[in-house]
């Protein structure tokens, strides 16, 4: 039973513990720094204390205080993006002239759009880390003019050798491709100036800058060709024989022309390229406030693909006939796929710029989480009399009663004694150079009118006027301090209800009975 007893308070402990509470109770005893009562006797003081000895428990709980919004404006938080652009790409590729054949053979830029969406956290005023979705549209051409030639030791019948030529004639080719990327980095951001006319907190042109990569996948990627022709001819070297379509003949030696031609249809046909690319990119724009939390973006933006997309070595340059028309596929001579899949191609990195334009809704960085600890107390006190006698010389008291029957006052904004205090001074003198012991603090006031500072300087300069008529009559100086103190002490009248300000302007002249009070 009492093992389980002790297993219950175990739990109910650390259940306590979990719960943030902490239970203390504590007795502590204050003694009294300052006497509650003093009884004058003739030679002496009583200075009369209340010792408080206090006992209390105290239960602190842990609360957490609730997250607020910033109240001041915030560039930290979350943001949101959606951006469109469009503008000019490439393929990026070069077209090789390995056969000593093609002439102004070009690879031309094209049209390209995208969508962006993007999510932004500024962990930094300045600085925020970017994941996103895009896609994408590049477009590229080829253009090739030229000769190309093949030579076979046993096309004809007669094993001789034979050349088969063909003539590029500005021979078009269109490339697209559609990428779905997730870009990822950093961006920035720095106001670059207020916008006095927007009212609302988000009132900067900012100036923001992208910096980072981007993972694509090739979703579509087609070719078409749009426009030219390829003339075949003929040549036996050995007979000194040419041929092409102006003998007469129809089967190996003719012209075929894109889009007319059976065999070279415009249909858009697969290219050969890898599925996956990474790029880098860089946008730089400004964030325009259009509301509190709303910014409209409006800038340029480039990407470049760092690995090569061609899909395998890149086969020898070759033209297909038109066997719908009965036309024998020369033995020598291949499929067409498209430039990109030839050794023209050496290598494909596409790249484009272009415009963006979009919002950005931001919502800002809520404060960190603060605790607050909460203090239930229950308090009982005993108070306990004690007494301490103080000697008082002779001195001291003379000084007293002098004192308790005048005071010396100041006319406003003057350090000069309103009335002539010298029946005060010198009969205090006279107790001071009969007693060289005593000791005595010369504390000037001023009355609450201007700044502390020069009120201060003004009851320092209340208090030295009447060191120095002290001085005058023949007390040395080791037995005077003296000190300002502003107006942060008024004149106690207690028999008046309704305070006189001019009663402030005054110096008191204390005694003290050891040279160490002093110095506290």
């Amino acid at each position: 039973m009492k093992k389980v007893l002790f297993l219950v308070a175990a739990l109910s402990c650390m259940m306590m513990g979990f719960a943030g509470e902490k239970v203390k109770t504590e007795t502590k005893q204050v003694p009294a720094t300052t006497p509650s009562e003093d009884i004058e006797k003739k030679t002496e003081i009583i200075h009369v204390y209340m010792d408080t000895t206090f006992t209390y428990t105290t239960k602190t709980i842990k609360n957490e205080i609730p997250q607020e919004i910033d109240t001041a404006w915030t560039r930290k938080g979350h943001y949101l993006q959606a951006l469109v652009g469009a503008g000019y790409g490439s393929m990026g590729y070069g077209l090789k002239d390995l056969y000593n054949g093609l002439q102004n053979a070009r690879n031309d830029g094209g049209f390209n759009w995208l969508a962006q969406f993007n999510y932004v956290y500024y962990f930094h005023e300045n600085v925020g880390f970017m994941v996103g979705l895009q896609v994408e549209q590049m477009n590229s051409y080829s253009v090739l003019n030229g000769t190309k030639t093949w030579t076979s030791n046993g096309d004809s019948d007669n094993g001789e050798e034979y050349s088969h030529t063909v003539t590029m004639k500005d021979w078009k080719e269109h490339q697209t491709s559609f990428l779905l990327g997730l870009p990822i980095g950093f961006q920035f951001q720095f106001p670059i100036a207020d916008m006095k006319r927007v009212s609302h907190r988000n009132n900067q042109l900012r100036l923001f800058f992208d910096l980072g990569a981007k993972v694509n996948y090739l979703v579509g990627q087609k070719y078409n060709l749009v426009s030219g022709a390829i003339e075949h001819t003929g040549e036996y070297a050995k007979w000194g024989l040419k041929l092409d379509g102006t003998m007469g003949t129809d089967r190996d030696y003719y012209e075929e022309v894109i889009g007319q031609s059976a065999g070279w249809m415009t249909d858009g046909k697969n290219l050969s390229l890898k599925n996956l690319s990474v790029d880098g990119m860089a946008d730089l724009g400004f964030m325009i406030p259009l509301m509190e939390h709303l910014d409209l973006m409006v800038g340029v933006y480039a990407n470049y693909t760092f690995n090569n997309l061609r899909d395998g070595a890149g086969k020898e340059i070759g033209w297909r006939n038109n066997n719908e028309t009965g036309y024998r596929q020369h033995a020598f001579m291949e499929n067409y796929d498209g430039v990109i899949a030839t050794d023209y191609v050496q290598a494909v990195r596409p790249w484009d710029v272009g415009v963006k334009v979009g919002i950005s809704w931001n919502t800002p960085a809520r404060k960190p989480k603060k605790y607050e600890n909460l203090v239930m107390r229950d308090t009982t006190f005993t108070l306990a009399r004690r007494e301490e006698a103080e000697n008082v010389p002779v001195a001291a008291k003379k000084i007293n009663e002098i004192m308790m029957k005048s005071v010396i006052w100041f006319d406003f904004d003057s350090d000069k004694p309103k009335l002539k205090p010298a029946d005060v001074v010198d009969r205090i003198a006279d107790v001071l150079k009969e007693h060289p012991e005593q000791m005595v603090l010369v504390y000037g006031h001023a009355s609450k009118e201007g700044s502390l500072e020069y009120n201060q300087n003004l009851s320092e300069r209340r208090a030295a006027s009447i060191v120095r008529l002290l001085k005058k009559k023949g007390v040395p100086s080791d037995q005077i301090v003296s000190k300002g103190f502003s107006y942060t002490q008024q004149y106690d009248d207690s028999e008046n209800p309704y305070h006189d300000i001019s009663l402030d302007r005054r110096v008191e002249i204390i005694p003290v009975f050891e040279k160490d009070r002093i110095e506290k």
